[in-house]
């Protein structure tokens, strides 16, 4: 991954992103967002095809599949990740430094090098699929710190017997963003 400041804009050039991750094949960009000081807006690209805003029934999906390849070590993964979302503060700074240090203290906390065999597995890789999720989860606490379901997808998601209608109905569940 490699990380630079934003050049990326929005809404007609008048938002420029603040921080982008950049991925073999995909690019995460991080913009001001309007709910708060300190709000962010989260979209990405693949390959150079339009920006999306990533919705949780993205990543929920891909995890899914990477569980029908390796249930233990997509465990471990997701026990990592629920262990961010838990300990996880709401930004009082959207800065580019501050961004890329949450990322990055992130990623040698989870070892996130220890998940890569996850990557022959569903979509995205497991160093995108980290970032997109602290974000997301960052955000979700920003604004609103009694935000509960991002967690709640990953509880549901480690369940031993998954119901799978519920964790498809959590994740989508319609937003703002």
């Amino acid at each position: 991954m490699k990380i630079q400041r934003g050049t990326q804009t929005i809404n007609s050039g008048i938002n420029q992103a603040i921080i982008e991750f950049i991925f073999d094949d995909y690019i995460i960009y991080v913009f001001q967002g309007t709910l708060s000081k300190y709000d962010i807006i989260i979209k990405y690209r693949k390959d150079g095809t339009r920006i999306r805003t990533p919705k949780h029934i993205h990543w929920a999906v891909d995890i899914l599949m990477k569980m029908q390849g390796d249930e233990t070590l997509t465990r471990k993964y997701l026990e990592a990740i629920q262990d961010c979302w838990n300990t996880c503060e709401p930004l009082r700074n959207n800065d580019y430094e501050t961004l890329e240090k949450l990322i990055l203290d992130g990623e040698k906390g989870i070892e996130i090098n220890q998940y890569k065999p996850l990557n022959d597995y569903g979509e995205y890789d497991v160093e995108f699929l980290y970032v997109l999720m602290e974000l997301l989860a960052v955000q979700e606490k920003t604004n609103r710190p009694d935000a509960y379901m991002f967690g709640n997808i990953i509880s549901e998601l480690l369940e031993v017997d998954r119901d799978i209608f519920k964790i498809m109905s959590t994740a989508g569940f319609g937003g703002r963003r």
